[in-house]
C-alpha cells in the first residue's frame, strides 16, 4: 500500500503555496509527488491524471487541501467515486479527512457542496463589482477621436505601427484593428 502526494497551484506566481503544501505533505512520505500549476476548475489536469492511474487498491491519495482536487462539487464527487470504485483512499489533511471511513466519506461530500459554494459566491461578488464598476473588465473602447487620428497618421505613410501605438498609448493590435476596420467599410 502506498501513499502519493497530489500538490496543486493555480498559477505558476504561486510558488509559495507549492512549496507549502510539499512540506505538509512531506510528513507522510508519500512514494510519488504530482506537481502542477492549473486552474481547479479544469477537467483535465496531466499530474492528477497521472497520479490516478498508478494508484491500485488500498493505496492513499494525500492532498494538502479539499480545493486542490477540484472547484466543484460534481467535480470532486465523480472524484471520489472513482476514487472508491478502485477501493483507493483519499486523505485530505487540513480538513482531516479520511475516505477509509464512513465519516470521512460524509465529510467529504459535505466540505465539496461548501467549496463550491464558496466559488460560486466570489464569481457573484466579482460579477456585482463589475457591474456598478466604470471598469467592466476587457480592453476600453477606443474614442473617435483617437481612431480618427490613428487613420491619418497611417495614410501619411510616415509613421510606424509601433510610432502610432506609442503615441495614443494602445496596442500595436488596436491600430491593426482600427486599421482593417475602417478597410471593410
Amino acid at each position: 500500500m502506498k501513499e502519493d502526494a497530489y500538490v496543486r497551484t493555480s498559477t505558476g506566481r504561486q510558488t509559495l503555496g507549492i512549496e507549502a503544501q510539499k512540506e505538509a505533505l512531506a510528513a507522510y512520505n508519500p512514494t510519488h509527488w504530482f506537481i502542477e500549476q492549473i486552474s481547479g476548475r479544469k477537467e483535465n489536469r496531466e499530474q492528477l491524471n497521472s497520479a490516478l492511474s498508478i494508484l491500485e487498491e488500498g493505496d492513499t491519495l494525500i492532498v494538502y487541501k479539499l480545493d486542490r482536487l477540484g472547484r466543484s462539487t460534481k467535480q470532486l464527487v465523480n472524484l471520489i467515486s472513482q476514487l472508491e470504485e478502485r477501493k483507493i483512499h483519499l486523505n485530505i489533511i487540513i480538513e482531516g479527512i479520511d475516505t477509509s471511513t464512513a465519516t470521512g466519506k460524509l465529510i467529504f461530500t459535505i466540505l465539496s457542496a461548501v467549496a463550491e459554494m464558496e466559488a460560486a459566491l466570489i464569481s457573484e461578488r466579482t460579477k456585482q463589482v463589475l457591474a456598478i464598476s466604470e471598469n467592466k473588465g476587457g480592453r476600453p473602447r477606443l474614442n473617435s477621436d483617437v481612431i480618427i487620428k490613428v487613420l491619418e497618421m497611417h495614410r501619411k505613410q510616415v509613421y510606424t505601427v509601433n510610432e502610432i501605438a506609442c503615441e495614443f498609448k494602445i496596442s500595436r493590435s488596436s491600430v491593426y484593428r482600427i486599421i482593417e476596420n475602417n478597410n471593410k467599410g
